[in-house]
């Protein structure tokens, strides 16, 4: 599901420097953590080939994409993959 670069109505979260998410794994599995922009490209894997247990856990993201520029304003996603499959979507609003 995309959201698109101007939806207003998808929930997000604004953030204007580095943050923490959290996200929940109904079992143990390879996680790989993506960070999308608006138009569904990777800008920056935060984690790729992670093993992980079921439950809770949290990363973050420091708004740089892979070439440790800043992202410019607007809507990005982060994508959580459990062995393959999304399991999660998180919208968020990156402003200055």
């Amino acid at each position: 599901m995309s959201a698109g670069c101007n939806d207003s109505t998808y929930p997000f979260e604004q953030v204007t420097e580095e943050f923490t998410f959290t996200y929940d794994l109904p079992n143990e599995g390879v996680v790989d953590l993506f960070v999308l922009n608006c138009y569904m490209n990777n800008i920056r894997t935060l984690q790729a080939d992670s093993t992980q247990p079921a439950g809770s856990h949290s990363s973050s993201w420091d708004l740089l994409d892979s070439s440790a520029l800043r992202v410019p304003d607007g809507l990005y996603y982060i994508r959580i993959i459990l062995d393959d499959d999304v399991i999660e979507t998180q919208m968020y609003e990156v402003y200055k």
